[in-house]
């Protein structure tokens, strides 16, 4: 998670926490072979992620470390970094279709932060998006959103806080190994259930961070049904292959679900609009610059969306009646009105 410069001085696991609490520990690839023996209640696994331009990926390190944290009876939990490039339904597929050992009662997080190729961190509703589509997937489940306290503070989480997801914040105070007290939530969130106090624990000499949970934490949850918005009409598009203002309210409707777009749902596109729809097209296969400004291959890519709507031309570029119908087909999913 975050980075810091190496040091020399670890602090014990066992360090001091707040009482009631389980302390536990957070682990990827940087803590293969780590003794969990020596753990307290929980680890966290890192599976994998779309903060990389190659693609979505899982971590070599992941089964290995799933394997032992479950052998020495620690509560075991999967993670998954946010990116820009996969979007947070595709993200969150991916995660569960590669899920190792998971069972009913495991944690099931995301970490929200930008790391490596990525750009942005993923705001309420993407991230709404992603827990929403692990429960379609998974049924009633553990969700955890990892974040830091300042990227917390930044934005408001209404969507989130819907979906019964509980908040594992960072917040490390001096970051000299002991309890810095109460993460400063700034009311962006009704209540911490983890906290990632430091980054400078060890365990049998491998760095590691150290995390502190209450009883809350591992219970299962069953998302509260959110009141529906008000429906968007459905596009004529479908049928007469004609983009127009309703089509692209649609449109702006699905980017806002599912990419995090922020502007506004009027049916008159441009470069949010455009750059939004660019993100979402790298599921199938869109590589170039998410600059708002689209071309044959943002067109391209949007036409190998059609074919999963009955399209059967050329993948070309060029958006003629049949291209758009079938797009419109997939805009006028009901979960996008």
């Amino acid at each position: 998670m975050f980075a810091q410069p190496l040091i020399a001085a670890v602090i014990a696991v066992t360090a001091m926490v707040p009482p009631g609490t389980t302390p536990g520990v957070d682990v990827s690839g940087s803590q293969a072979g780590i003794d969990f023996s020596q753990v307290g209640g929980f680890a966290i696994v890192k599976e994998g992620g779309s903060q990389l331009a190659s693609g979505p990926y899982v971590s070599t390190s992941y089964p290995g470390l799933v394997a032992g944290a479950r052998a020495h009876g620690l509560h075991v939990g999967h993670y998954w970094l946010s990116g820009d490039f996969l979007s947070p339904t595709a993200s969150a597929d991916y995660f569960v279709d590669h899920l190792v050992d998971y069972r009913p009662g495991d944690v099931l997080a995301l970490d929200d932060e930008v790391l490596d190729d990525s750009t942005r961190l993923w705001n309420d509703a993407d991230v709404a998006a992603f827990f929403t589509r692990v429960h379609e997937r998974v049924g009633d489940h553990v969700p955890w959103l990892y974040i830091g306290a300042g990227n917390l503070r930044s934005q408001s989480w209404p969507q989130t806080i819907a979906t019964g997801t509980k908040l594992w914040v960072a917040s490390w105070g001096a970051n000299d190994g002991t309890y810095p007290g109460e993460p400063d939530l700034g009311g962006a969130y009704p209540a911490w259930s983890v906290h990632q106090y430091t980054s400078k624990g060890s365990v049998g000499g491998i760095r590691v961070d150290l995390d502190v949970a209450k009883a809350d934490a591992f219970d299962v949850v069953t998302p509260s049904d959110p009141v529906p918005p008000a429906k968007l009409p459905k596009t004529t598009t479908e049928t007469d292959g004609v983009p127009g203002p309703i089509m692209w309210e649609r449109t702006q409707n699905w980017l806002r679900i599912e990419q995090g777009y922020t502007g506004p749902i009027d049916g008159v596109p441009g470069v949010n609009t455009y750059a939004a729809f660019q993100r979402a097209m790298r599921d199938y296969g869109y590589s170039g610059p998410i600059d708002g400004v689209p071309g044959v291959n943002t067109w391209a890519a949007a036409q190998r969306l059609g074919q999963r709507w009955g399209y059967t031309g050329p993948v070309d570029g060029v958006m003629g009646p049949n291209s758009w119908r079938a797009f419109a087909k997939f805009v006028n999913q009901d979960k996008y009105d």
